[in-house]
């Protein structure tokens, strides 16, 4: 019995050991990210009206926290059915956090959540396009556009409108390891709108880095990614 129970201590014990052997402990600091979102570029390739590019860079803490930063360029001019044609262009950035929900294991592929704040302010164009009379020929104010208290067509033509707009973003994303030090990854993103300077002649239509104006709205990111060496 006692060597049973000898014996029965050094297995436990040697067990312990092992686990802690297999535990992967990180050091505070454990190096840059840098990535790049390439879905607001295939998008407009494939037909959307927004064309956006981002850079981002993150830091890794324990291998659990990332803090980051993404600054970005978004851009549409598009016509609408409604005989419109509207036209913007600003930057924006975010900032946020991204929270490893694997950070215990040690690996490179992991699923996390996190949250941004980002702001734009810019300028856009909003016009109305002449349609063309199918009975007389030649062109007439827009039929589309009409006034809903006196009637009638109703054209404009306000470029250089300013407005301004800052939001929070909910997400959850996958980072996958490629080879060597590249990585790509891709995540959903639900934003809600937080404050908003608008022009007195109409709400914008697109939002750089947010999407298309509303109180709230989806997105999606595809990512390049790329850990410094250092």
């Amino acid at each position: 019995m006692v060597l049973f129970l000898v014996g029965g201590v050094g297995l436990y014990a040697q067990n312990a050991d092992k686990d802690k052997d297999e535990k992967v402990f990180f050091p505070l600091y454990n190096g840059l990210i840098v990535s790049t979102d390439i879905y607001g570029l295939g998008a407009s390739v494939l037909g959307g009206d927004f064309l956006s590019g981002e850079i981002a860079v993150a830091a890794n803490l324990k291998n659990r926290y990332f803090p980051v930063v993404e600054i970005g360029y978004g851009t549409t001019d598009a016509y609408s059915d409604r005989g419109t044609h509207y036209k913007s262009g600003a930057p924006y950035f975010r900032i946020g956090m991204n929270y490893n929900t694997m950070y215990k294991k040690g690996n490179p592929n992991y699923l996390y959540v996190g949250f941004r704040y980002g702001y734009t302010s810019f300028s856009y164009d909003a016009i109305s396009i002449p349609a063309e009379d199918p009975i007389f020929g030649g062109s007439m104010a827009n039929p589309s556009l009409t006034d809903d208290i006196w009637g009638g067509s109703v054209p404009f033509d306000h470029k250089g409108l300013k407005a301004g707009m800052g939001w929070m973003e909910l997400l959850v994303g996958v980072h996958a390891h490629i080879y060597k030090n590249f990585h790509m990854g891709w995540s959903i993103r639900y934003k809600r709108s937080m404050s908003t300077t608008l022009s007195g002649y109409g709400d914008p239509w697109y939002v750089p880095g947010y999407g298309e104006y509303d109180s709230n709205c989806f997105g999606l990111s595809y990512s390049l990614i790329y850990k410094l060496p250092f």
